[in-house]
C-alpha cells in the first residue's frame, strides 16, 4: 500500500513540516503547539528505519490541537503501516473529503486504491464487557507491526481489524483474559470479555475422626486363652495413604514453583512496556514471554489442583485406614494433618496470565 508521504514527496514533506510557512496553509490558524506536534511526527518518519509509532501519536495530537485536514493524510499513513485500520480508513477518507480539490489527483487516485485494499481486507469486530472501561491489546499473528492497544469507556469497542489470525487481550481492574480469533475479510465478530474474580479450586473437607466406641469387656475362663487379635487390611491402606499424599504434595510443590516462574516471566515481558496514551504498549518480541507465561500459569494451576486433591484422598486414607497393630500396642497416636499455606492458595487465586 502507498502512503501520503510517499505520493508527496520528501520535498513536499520539508514543506509540511513547517504549517505556516506554506501557501496551502496559509489560510489556517495553527496554534505553535500543534505545529511543534507535527514536526515532531515529521522527524519521525524521516528516522531510519521510520518511526511510525511513536509520529501516529505526535500526528494524533497534531491532530487534537488544530483540527486541520492536512495532518489525516500524515497520521492515516502511520495508522496503516500500525495496522490501525479502521483510523487509517477514517483518517485517509476525512482528507480526502474535506481536502476537496486543495489534493492532487494523482494522489487522491492512489489514496482511493488504498482504501480499497484497506476496506477489502477488513474485519469488524464488536468488543463488550459489564465491567464498563476496559482496554485490548491487539497483535496479529506474522505482522511485523508491534501490538496496539485500544480503550473502551463505555463498556463497548469495535475496531476494523485486518484479515488474519489475532490475539486479543482484555484488561480491566488489574484482571486480563484472551480471545484468539481467525478474521476473514469483510466478517463480523463479536465477544464479551468477563473479568470476574478468580476463584480458588475447592478444597474436600475431611471429616473428623470418628470417637471410639467403648466395648464392654468380655469374661474369659483361666482354662481359655485370650483370642489373639485378628489381622486387618488397615495397615495396607494407610501405607497406600502415605504414597497418595506425598505424591500429592510432591505435584504441589512443583506447581508452585511454575507458578513463581510464570509470574516472573510476565513481570518482565511487562517491564519492556511502556504505557502511552491509549494503553501499555508493549515491543512485539514480548509476545513470545506473554505466551510461555501464560503455559506455565495453566500448567502451575492443574498440578496445584490436581496435587490438593491427591495429598486429601491420601491423607483420608490414613485417617481411615484403622490402627495398625503396633499402634494398638501402644496409647499414644500419631496424626497426619495436611496444611495449606495462604501463600500458596494465593498463588493459585492469582494464576490467570
Amino acid at each position: 500500500m502507498r502512503g501520503v508521504l510517499s505520493l508527496r514527496g520528501w520535498a513536499a514533506l520539508a514543506c509540511l513540516s513547517v504549517l505556516v510557512t506554506c501557501p496551502a496553509y496559509a489560510d489556517e490558524k495553527i496554534s505553535e503547539e500543534a505545529k511543534l506536534y507535527f514536526q515532531n511526527g515529521v522527524e519521525l518518519i524521516q528516522n531510519q528505519p521510520p518511526n511510525y509509532q511513536d509520529a501516529y501519536y505526535q500526528f494524533k495530537l497534531a491532530w487534537d490541537k488544530s483540527h486541520s485536514w492536512k495532518v489525516l493524510g500524515n497520521w492515516g499513513l502511520c495508522a496503516l503501516k500500525l495496522e490501525r485500520d479502521g483510523e487509517a480508513i477514517w483518517a485517509y477518507s476525512e482528507y480526502l473529503k474535506k481536502g476537496g480539490n486543495d489534493v492532487d489527483p494523482a494522489e487522491r487516485k492512489d489514496l482511493q486504491r488504498d482504501l480499497l485494499l484497506l476496506n477489502g481486507n477488513a474485519t469488524t469486530v464488536n468488543l463488550s464487557s459489564s465491567s464498563g472501561t476496559f482496554e485490548v491489546l491487539d497483535a496479529r499473528a506474522g505482522s511485523s507491526a508491534p501490538p496496539q492497544s485500544y480503550k473502551a469507556e463505555d463498556g463497548k469497542l469495535t475496531l476494523r481489524l485486518r484479515a488474519g489470525t489475532h490475539t486479543l487481550t482484555g484488561s480491566s481492574q488489574g484482571k486480563s483474559q484472551r480471545w484468539e480469533v481467525a478474521l476473514s475479510p469483510g466478517s463480523t465478530e463479536d465477544h464479551v470479555f468477563e473479568f470476574s474474580e478468580p476463584h480458588a479450586a475447592p478444597v474436600a473437607a475431611l471429616a473428623p475422626a470418628a470417637a471410639p466406641v467403648a466395648t464392654p469387656p468380655q469374661s474369659v475362663t483361666a482354662a481359655e486363652p485370650a483370642p489373639a487379635p485378628s489381622s486387618s487390611t488397615g495397615g495396607t491402606l494407610r501405607l497406600a495413604g502415605y504414597v497418595t499424599a506425598g505424591v500429592g504434595v510432591a505435584a504441589l510443590g512443583t506447581g508452585v514453583i511454575l507458578g513463581i516462574s510464570a509470574k516472573k516471566k510476565d513481570t518482565d515481558a511487562r517491564d519492556t512496556c511502556r504505557t502511552g496514551d491509549t494503553g501499555l504498549i508493549c515491543p512485539a518480541s514480548t509476545q513470545a514471554q506473554f505466551d510461555s507465561a501464560n503455559s506455565l500459569g495453566s500448567a502451575a494451576t492443574v498440578l496445584m489442583v490436581g496435587g490438593g486433591v491427591v495429598a486429601a484422598a491420601g491423607v483420608g486414607m490414613i485417617l481411615f485406614g484403622g490402627p495398625s497393630h503396633t499402634e494398638q500396642a501402644h496409647s499414644a497416636r500419631v496424626r497426619f494433618t495436611p496444611q495449606v499455606s495462604p501463600s500458596q492458595l494465593g498463588l493459585l487465586a492469582q494464576g490467570a496470565f
